[in-house]
């Protein structure tokens, strides 16, 4: 069940941000999860784009995810940029998506935009990643 979860988060995430792209430019970094109650959240971070760089927005979503962990309880979340590809510098999407377990991937998932405003995307390329986001503070 909770492969399902780490599923289901990956997909909303990569629905939003592909509408998110066929839009227009970039996007600033946002957030998705579900809590142990089923319920699927959307979150982002109040920043103004121009002043703050996609980091900012990373550490307020994280810090967001571990509000939201100690309030409410959540299985699975994830958070997703407009970024680079580490192997040919192409442009990506990023996703880091956790579950409450501690198992954390990365998935990559590089695109081009062709004429007509349409998005081809790569293979994803996943990979195992240390958790960010469900961690216990010290």
């Amino acid at each position: 069940m909770l492969q399902r979860h780490l599923q289901d988060t990956y997909e909303y995430l990569f629905d939003s941000a592909h509408r998110a792209l066929l839009e227009g430019g970039s996007f600033a970094p946002f957030g998705a999860g579900i809590r142990k109650t089923g319920e699927q959240i959307h979150t982002n971070v109040d920043l103004p784009m121009e002043r703050s760089a996609p980091t900012d927005h990373i550490s307020g979503l994280i810090a967001g995810f571990r509000k939201d962990e100690a309030e409410n309880g959540l299985i699975a979340a994830g958070l997703v940029f407009d970024g680079r590809a580490r192997s040919d510098d192409a442009a990506a999407l990023c996703f880091h998506i956790e579950a409450a377990n501690g198992g954390a991937v990365e998935v990559i998932v590089p695109y081009v935009r062709e004429p007509g405003a349409q998005i081809r995307f790569a293979e994803p390329q996943i990979s195992a990643v240390e958790s960010e986001i469900f961690t216990e503070v010290q």
